[in-house]
């Protein structure tokens, strides 16, 4: 007789975009719940009579936005010291919105189930290599009636390794998202900016941002910052298919960041996420004059120029020696932030690139608040 180990079924999650927002459905048809701008729905029914019925259960809330497009006039600088006011999100499994709770249940089910079936391909490989020793062994010794019972029992369990791995290639959730034309036509026109901001020489994660004393320092920035290079790119997490890929940003001190069209999913070494309604989600914007002392990105634009040493005017301080000349960059910043916990920053070195995608985001943005 063979034992079959029977995974879960993940039945998918539904990401419904209309007119009045963004909600999510959770569940098969019969069961389901409804989450949106106007709070939580239990749908209930019998499959193929006709029989509805759908009940409030809770309360919606919508979080306030703030997306800016400015420019910043006072330069900042790199800073190689310790990290002090650190930009990162602290606790990427804290992050997670109301409406989206059950849908991170759903992933942590589908985690959990991975790694089961991890463990039991490990047990499995095993027994098939016991099994192919027994049945070598069962040649040797000629022990006759045998050999059929040990080449069965190989075969067993080839059977059921198989298996295993089929069940753990098919195991993902499955994310639908139904998208009304009007969504589909800016969050198209948003990969489009998104494919130009990734020639971007360069993308930097800024993990800390301190104020200069600029007295003190004889420096013409009013900022310091910690900057960490990183790549941006497409991809999923390994546990979500969807039909659209996720705008990935390499986070540099956490998380890394995966932009759907309706959520941003934060995800750590440790396999430990959020999931922000991207309704929630602010998202600011602003050019950042970055007095750059490393090479110059080809791509970034010089609006001017300082020195290691300065005066209250502006003028060298001849009173240093070695004082030498720098370039001022004009940079693009991108922000985002969530009252759940979620704190991020990007600098990018081209201004118009950069500055392009955040008008695309902020404009998906403003259609499905």
């Amino acid at each position: 007789m063979r034992f079959r180990r029977k995974a879960k079924l993940f039945p998918g999650v539904y990401l419904n975009f209309s007119k009045s927002g963004i909600s999510t459905t959770i569940g098969v048809p019969g069961a389901s719940i409804n989450l949106g701008k106007q709070g939580a729905y239990l749908n209930t029914g019998i499959p193929g009579t006709g029989i509805y019925d759908r009940q409030k259960i809770g309360g919606g809330k919508k979080g306030k936005q703030t997306t800016p497009l400015t420019d910043s006039g006072t330069p900042v600088e790199t800073y190689s010291n310790e990290e002090i006011g650190a930009i990162k999100t602290d606790h990427a499994e804290a992050t997670t919105t109301a409406g989206l709770q059950e849908l991170k249940k759903t992933l942590l089910d589908c985690y959990q189930e991975r790694n089961d079936l991890k463990k039991e391909i490990i047990k499995a490989k095993s027994k098939l290599t016991f099994a192919t020793v027994l049945m070598v062994f069962s040649y040797i010794l000629i022990f006759g009636f045998f050999i059929k019972w040990f080449k069965e029992n190989k075969k067993d369990k080839k059977e059921y390794l198989e298996d295993l791995k089929k069940q753990l290639e098919n195991c993902f959730v499955n994310i639908d998202m139904d998208v009304d034309e009007q969504f589909d036509k800016k969050y198209l026109a948003l990969l489009e900016n998104y494919k130009t901001l990734l020639s971007c020489e360069k993308i930097w994660d800024i993990t800390s941002s301190v104020a200069v004393d600029q007295k003190t320092t004889r420096s013409a920035a009013s900022t310091a910052v910690t900057r960490r290079p990183v790549k941006f790119g497409f991809g999923n997490i390994d546990i979500i298919k969807s039909k659209y890929d996720a705008l990935h940003f390499e986070n540099a001190n956490g998380g890394d960041l995966y932009i759907y069209p309706a959520f941003v999913a934060i995800v750590d070494a440790h396999k430990k996420f959020g999931l922000v309604d991207i309704r929630e989600l602010d998202f600011n914007f602003h050019g950042q004059r970055f007095i750059e002392e490393e090479r110059v990105p080809k791509d970034a634009a010089v609006v001017d120029k300082t020195w290691a040493k300065v005066n209250k005017n502006g003028t060298p301080d001849k009173r240093f020696k070695d004082n030498y000349e720098i370039p001022i960059c004009q940079y693009g910043e991108i922000e985002l932030t969530s009252k759940t916990g979620l704190n991020e920053a990007y600098s990018l070195s081209s201004y118009e690139k950069s500055k392009k995608f955040a008008q695309a985001m902020i404009q998906y943005r403003e259609i499905i608040k």
